[in-house]
């Protein structure tokens, strides 16, 4: 029944006890694990989870929601860099450990596991960091993974020099890498000729030919797309649109009704875009205030919840509570049974708002058990006193037993007291009759305790002389080392580190004495510490003006301009001695912020120009098709009236005709058809070869003079053409063979 007053005080019913004794548990006990994992108070499992080194149990609560999972995600990040004996474990949740500078460190360290390192440098960016794991790491595969990730083949070039001939995936990597190169100088040759035929379109009148030769390199450039750079697509684009301007003043004269048509449709569109705009944004003003006011009638009704849920809690809980009180009496639990009865009682007088009907009857029914209850606490006082009997017969067992080690013969009658003074706190009894015939026997007990801990002393005085020695050699670090020209601050703190190490594992000294040696020693630190702060507060000074450098760069006009000013930058970020994690974190984050909305800054302007140039290629595509839809109906226009022509033609060659009219006619078509044959650059039956030379060498200055016309020889033709369709009949054969040399010519056309 008693046994329950004696548990230790992390099972404790009372939190803030539970959290007191969590500072003398191990970080990896069995008791901290339960008290992180199941605890039911949140405060309890917090701080828990604070001190906990146990990195498997870490792992499990950090998979949990809330602030549990956070804290426990924290505390394995801090502890990562230390533990190497669960680097499996570590590799799983990988997305944790976002540190920076914890994960050049993995990345570094050779110990670590090969899965956790594969992750940590597949996340470096920095070319020098990997180009120097990749130089003087032992592993090969590690060798290849940090290679992978270098795109300077100038490094790659020195690596495979170092390591190629031990390591044939790095040799291999480097022969991959100089053939892309190669390919990718190939691919800027080919993209610089298509650039200056580009640039060279329209320098000849032959626009049909012109405007064929620039859909051939447009349909090359869009098979090679995405491996230009702005600055080449900036140039085909120019070089193509001066060409379609050129282009675009040619066909003016036929468009121009037909832009305007579409200039007022599109006019028309955005007008009416703009007054659905407006109606939309109307429609969602009224929309955003009918979802505030459902917001704040939802707000007020869970309030209202909350309330009842409170006090329904409140209620359960009274109820549990009288159900809880009657199983102890029932079990017999009697300490359980006061305990509960009181805690009831304080909670009555506490809680407000509880419903008339269910306060009388929880009242009713404590103060019916309210006799019993006294009756309990009066067997209560009796049994005290017996235990008290209880103790001073261990006491005496204790004295008569020589066998036993004086720690535990200390800590048995340490505890023997310890006992006792509970007991007195809990019911007083018999404690005064008692106390003399306990305190003589604990006392003889301890007799053979107390020799030992003279011997414990000498050891003391031992301990304390090699604490001295530790303070001597601190003290002659400070005045020996020229901190002006220190080379590695790092070794330096990680000396007063291994001395810091030996002063806590260098045994325990008298009280009277440590505080003169804890005071030399803490001395001794803080003139170091004087030096070591002084370096990290200009490091840190030093990066903060990096930061402040780093920002500048946002003012940059051109992202490209600046982001060639963040190597520089990086390279001069070196940690001499770092400052509080939390800290760095906060620095570096301030050092990452510009340059990573420079990034976003550059892919916004590539995207720009891509929005815009695909905006450029869509309108030209339109009115490409428009134009070729007008073409088409032109085309369409005139077959239709070139047919009725040469119908017409059939009609009029088929009236009986003199023969002069015939003959004349004749003469007639065969000069139309040899002036459309010259024209049209189609050759001539034999029989005309000559007559077609004479003919262009009588008209050789209207030739020079036609090269100057301005319309097209389909034009010129067309007037001719008509001539001949209108001639009357003529001989047969001579009409058979004007009808053929007329069909290739109307096939030409």
């Amino acid at each position: 029944m008693l046994g329950n007053f004696f548990k230790p005080k992390w099972l404790h019913k009372d939190a803030k006890v539970r959290i007191q004794a969590i500072n003398s548990l191990a970080g990896d006990s069995v008791e901290l694990i339960k008290l992180a994992q199941t605890d039911p108070d949140m405060s309890v499992r917090m701080e828990a989870v604070v001190r906990l080194a146990h990195l498997p149990t870490l792992v499990q609560l950090g998979h949990t929601s809330g602030s549990i999972g956070e804290r426990a995600r924290q505390r394995l990040v801090g502890l990562a860099a230390t533990d190497h004996h669960h680097d499996h474990l570590l590799a799983d949740v990988f997305h944790w450990l976002q540190n920076p500078t914890l994960l050049r460190s993995i990345a570094r360290d050779f110990m670590r596991g090969v899965k956790l390192r594969h992750q940590a440098i597949g996340s470096l960016n920095d070319e020098d960091m990997l180009f120097d794991i990749a130089n003087t790491d032992p592993s090969k595969e590690i060798q290849f993974l940090a290679a992978s990730r270098i795109s300077d083949i100038e490094k790659l070039k020195t690596l495979e020099k170092s390591h190629g001939k031990n390591n044939k995936r790095l040799r291999q990597l480097f022969k991959e890498r100089s053939e892309q190169l190669q390919q990718e100088q190939q691919r800027q040759q080919h993209i610089e000729k298509l650039c200056a035929e580009a640039v060279s379109l329209g320098k000849n009148a032959s626009w049909e030919q012109e405007k064929t030769r620039s859909r051939v390199l447009q349909q090359s450039w869009a098979s090679i797309t995405t491996q230009v750079s702005t600055e080449q697509q900036e140039r085909f684009q120019n070089a193509l649109s001066t060409f379609q301007q050129q282009l675009a003043i040619y066909e003016t004269e036929q468009a121009q009704l037909a832009q305007e048509r579409a200039t007022q449709a599109a006019e028309q569109a955005r007008l009416q875009a703009e007054a659905a705009a407006l109606a939309e944004q109307v429609a969602q003003n009224e929309r955003e205030q009918q979802e505030r006011e459902q917001q704040a009638k939802t707000r007020e009704r869970q309030q209202q919840q909350q309330q009842q849920a409170h006090l329904e809690e409140t209620l359960q809980h009274l109820r549990d509570g009288l159900q809880t009180l009657d199983k102890h009496l029932e079990a017999e639990q009697y300490g359980e049974a006061i305990d509960i009865y009181h805690a009831l009682h304080q909670r009555l007088k506490e809680t407000t708002g509880i419903p008339h009907k269910q306060l009388a009857f929880c009242r009713n029914r404590l103060q019916a058990l309210t006799p019993y209850i006294r009756e309990l606490q009066d067997w209560r006082r009796w049994g005290t006193d017996q235990v008290r009997k209880q103790l001073i017969e261990t006491a005496d067992h204790l004295r008569n037993d020589a066998e036993l080690d004086p720690q535990e013969r200390a800590r048995k009658v340490q505890s023997l007291r310890d006992e006792w003074r509970k007991l007195a706190h809990m019911e007083p009894g018999q404690q005064r009759a008692l106390w003399k015939t306990f305190d003589a026997s604990v006392t003889a007990a301890y007799e053979p305790s107390k020799q030992h801990f003279n011997e414990q002393a000498q050891q003391r005085e031992t301990n304390l002389a090699q604490r001295n020695a530790l303070c001597a050699q601190l003290e002659s670090m400070e005045s020996t080392t020229d901190w002006a020209n220190v080379v590695d601050w790092r070794q330096q703190q990680a000396e007063v580190n291994r001395l810091r190490t030996q002063w806590k594992e260098t045994g325990t000294i008298s009280h009277k004495d440590w505080k003169t040696v804890n005071q030399r020693f803490n001395a001794a630190m803080d003139a170091l510490e004087t030096h070591f702060q002084s370096e990290r507060q200009r490091n840190w000074q030093e990066r903060v003006q990096l930061v402040e450098e780093a920002k500048t760069l946002l003012e940059y006009p051109d992202a490209a301009q600046a982001i060639e000013q963040v190597k520089p930058l990086q390279a001069r970020w070196q940690i001499t001695l770092a400052a509080r994690p939390a800290d760095e974190q906060r620095l570096w984050k301030q050092f990452r912020e510009p340059i990573d909305a420079l990034f976003a800054r550059s892919r916004e302007e590539r995207q720009q120009k891509r929005d815009e140039y695909q905006a450029r290629q869509a309108e030209t595509a339109r009115q490409e098709a428009e134009q070729r839809q007008r073409e088409q109906e032109r085309k369409q226009q005139k077959q239709a009236e070139l047919d009725a022509l040469f119908t017409q033609s059939d009609l009029n060659k088929q009236v009986e005709t003199d023969t002069a009219t015939q003959a004349a006619n004749q003469s007639t078509g065969e000069s139309l058809c040899l002036q459309l044959e010259i024209l049209l650059e189609l050759s001539s039956p034999a029989e005309f070869q000559q007559v077609r030379m004479q003919y262009q060498l009588a008209h050789l200055s209207e030739a020079m003079l036609s090269r100057k016309e301005t319309r097209s020889p389909t034009e010129q033709a067309m007037p001719l053409l008509k001539q001949w369709l209108a001639l009357g009949g003529m001989p047969a054969s001579a009409l058979a063979s004007q009808t053929a040399r007329i069909e290739t010519i109307r096939a030409a056309l």
